[in-house]
C-alpha cells in the first residue's frame, strides 16, 4: 500500500488540497475527512488518501522508516489563517499565531525530503492546475482523471468536509486577502505577535512591513478562538508522550 498523507497547520487548506486529489486523482481509497496517519490501516491496497493537518507535528518521526509513506506539507499566510473561522466553530476564530508557527516550525524539518512535497494555498488556488501537474510529477504513481480547475462539478465531498470549505464551488482566490474583513482580530494578533511581521517577509508574503498601514486606526480587539494564547506546556509534554506511543504502534504495524 502507498500512503499518501496531506498535512499543514489548520485552515491552511489541507481539506481543499485533499478533497481535490480524492476527486481529480485515480485513488483507490480515501479517509471520510480526516484521519491520522496513525490510525491508516497497512492493509488497505492501491493507494491511500489521508489528512490530519497536526500530524505535521509528528511525521518527520516516521518518513524516513517508511518508504511507502509520501506526504504533501501546507503552508498559508499567518495572516488569513489567524483570521479564519470555520463553520463547525461558530462565533470564534479556529486558529492564532502560536498555532501557525508550530506546524511552521515543523514545516521546516521536512523540508528538501524526496517523498514530501510542499505546497502554498495561493498557489493551490490561483493556479490549481498547474499545482496538479507539479503534484503529479512528484507522486509518478498519481494518474489525472480531472484537471483541479473542475474539482467543484465532480465533487462528492462529505458533510464535515464540506463545513469545513465553507461549501463546495469552484476554485477561486478570493480568501487570499480574506483577513482584510478581519482587521480588528488580525490587529490584536500582530500587537501580541510581533515577530509574525518577520515570518510574512520570510516566505515572501510581504516584502516590507509597509501593508501594516491598513491596520492603521484599527482598534485591536481579542475575540474568542479555539486556541488559547496561553503557553500550554504540560499540553505539548503530555502530546509528545502520547505520540511515542503511536510512531511506536505505527512502525510496528508496518513491520519497520
Amino acid at each position: 500500500m502507498i500512503s499518501l498523507h496531506v498535512v499543514g497547520c489548520p485552515r491552511s487548506g489541507t481539506t481543499l488540497l485533499t478533497e481535490m486529489m480524492a476527486t481529480c486523482f485515480r485513488i483507490d481509497g480515501s479517509c471520510d475527512h480526516e484521519e491520522t496517519i496513525f490510525k491508516v490501516s497497512p492493509n488497505h491496497v492501491g493507494i491511500y488518501l489521508s489528512k490530519k493537518p497536526n500530524d505535521i507535528l509528528w511525521v518527520d518521526r516516521i518518513i524516513d522508516r517508511d518508504p511507502d509513506l509520501y506526504v504533501i506539507a501546507m503552508i498559508r499566510d499567518p495572516r488569513a489563517v489567524i483570521c479564519s473561522i470555520h463553520q463547525g466553530h461558530p462565533g470564534m476564530y479556529f486558529c492564532n499565531y502560536p498555532v501557525w508557527k508550530r506546524a511552521e516550525k515543523a514545516l521546516a524539518r521536512l523540508t528538501g525530503h524526496p517523498r514530501i512535497l510542499l505546497l502554498r494555498y495561493e498557489e493551490l488556488v490561483t493556479e490549481p492546475d498547474a499545482v496538479q501537474k507539479k503534484i503529479a510529477e512528484k507522486f509518478s504513481f498519481l494518474q489525472i482523471q480531472h484537471p483541479f480547475s473542475d474539482f467543484h462539478l465532480h465533487a462528492r465531498s462529505g458533510q464535515k468536509s464540506v463545513a469545513a470549505l465553507g461549501g463546495l464551488r469552484q476554485v477561486d482566490r478570493e480568501r487570499i486577502q480574506g483577513w482584510v474583513d478581519h482587521k480588528p482580530r488580525l490587529k490584536e494578533q500582530v500587537t501580541r505577535y510581533p515577530e509574525l511581521l518577520a515570518d510574512l517577509q520570510r516566505y515572501s508574503y510581504e516584502a516590507t512591513n509597509e501593508w501594516t498601514s491598513a491596520l492603521n486606526g484599527v482598534v485591536a480587539k481579542k475575540f474568542p478562538c479555539r486556541a488559547s494564547d496561553r503557553k500550554e506546556w504540560f499540553k505539548y509534554v503530555e502530546q509528545r508522550i502520547r505520540f511515542r506511543g503511536k510512531i511506536h504502534r505505527y512502525l510496528a504495524a508496518r513491520n519497520l
